[in-house]
């Protein structure tokens, strides 16, 4: 005889069939195991290597802004702009006094013309100035800011 749920590719009834039994099921970040072959970034042996590794940044960028008495704290700034620093010079809080912005503005220029680098604005109302450090190049022709664009140019370019 025929086996019409063969022949119909259904499942035979008369054959009791076994469940498999699921798997326990686990978490979908369960974490690093002590047998796994994967080694866990987050271990204090990486980052020291990676600290080891990657060298440590010689340049900043430093932030300055009038203090509460209106003032710009430009102790040090010429040794800063010496070593490599960039300085970002913040007036937006004294757009009310735009005689101690003036003041404030002078000063800046002054430093930047004592040590010969030039100061930029960076907006149309003279409120943020920039002077970039030693090393650093400021595209006055193309206006693009950023270093990337520097590596990809040609040489004949720069």
């Amino acid at each position: 005889m025929v086996n019409l749920y063969r022949l119909l590719g259904l499942p035979d009834p008369s054959k009791v069939q076994q469940r498999p039994a699921k798997p326990k099921r686990m978490s979908v970040d369960p974490g690093p195991q002590a047998d796994d072959r994967f080694h866990d970034l987050g271990e204090d042996v990486w980052s020291e290597r990676t600290g080891r590794i990657t060298p440590r940044p010689n340049r900043k960028v430093v932030y300055l802004k009038p203090d509460d008495l209106h003032r710009l704290p430009l102790q040090g700034m010429e040794q800063d702009l010496l070593e490599g620093d960039m300085v970002l010079v913040d007036l937006g809080s004294l757009n009310q006094m735009p005689s101690q912005q003036d003041v404030c503005k002078r000063r800046v220029r002054e430093i930047g013309e004592g040590i010969g680098y030039p100061v930029f604005s960076l907006n149309e109302s003279d409120t943020l100035l920039m002077v970039a450090g030693a090393g650093m190049r400021v595209d006055t022709v193309r206006h693009k800011l950023g270093m990337a664009i520097w590596n990809q140019l040609p040489e004949s370019e720069v």
